[in-house]
């Protein structure tokens, strides 16, 4: 399959359907309730979530997401998640420049995750963007129970992998 630019725009409340259809989709992520993404929408002081959306058969269909906040001089990422028949196809990757660019704009230092220990696949996709693992959480994670990495990344280096604007 080959690469596709994805527009990406900042979430609206009307997007939460398609946001928690897409996360339902992913056993390793946090599934959190409709009540707490319409709060994380909404309180666009603290946290920041943006959309991929795709223009497909004349409609357009978000197909990837995250949502992270900046406080200080330090961004975390709470969750971050492709559509599967859209994966490996750059858009997570368009997402996470997102959060790389929004977060040094608004004066971070570094990103930091959390993600399962188990999730060779994410863990790989964090480290082309030059996350390291700089920690462990104990039963972080439940349904299943697991053990977390924290991983960062520092800012002030360079961007890691550059996509197509």
């Amino acid at each position: 399959m080959k690469a596709v630019s994805p527009s990406i725009r900042e979430a609206r409340s009307d997007d939460v359907d398609r946001i928690v259809e897409i996360e339902r989709s992913w056993e390793h992520l946090s599934h959190w309730s409709l009540d707490a993404y319409y709060r994380l929408i909404d309180d666009d002081r603290f946290t920041s979530t943006f959309v991929a959306e795709l223009e497909e058969e004349r409609d357009n269909v978000i197909v990837g997401f995250v949502i992270f906040h900046v406080a200080d001089h330090a961004a975390e990422i709470y969750n971050i998640a492709v559509d599967n028949a859209h994966r490996r196809l750059g858009v997570g990757g368009m997402l996470m420049q997102t959060v790389i660019g929004q977060s040094r704009r608004r004066g971070a230092r570094k990103v930091v995750l959390e993600v399962r220990k188990s999730n060779h696949g994410a863990i790989r996709f964090y480290s082309e963007f030059n996350f390291r693992v700089s920690g462990e959480r104990h039963n972080y994670y439940s349904n299943p129970p697991e053990d977390a990495y924290v991983m960062d990344r520092d800012l002030r280096m360079g961007t890691g992998r550059s996509f197509p604007r």
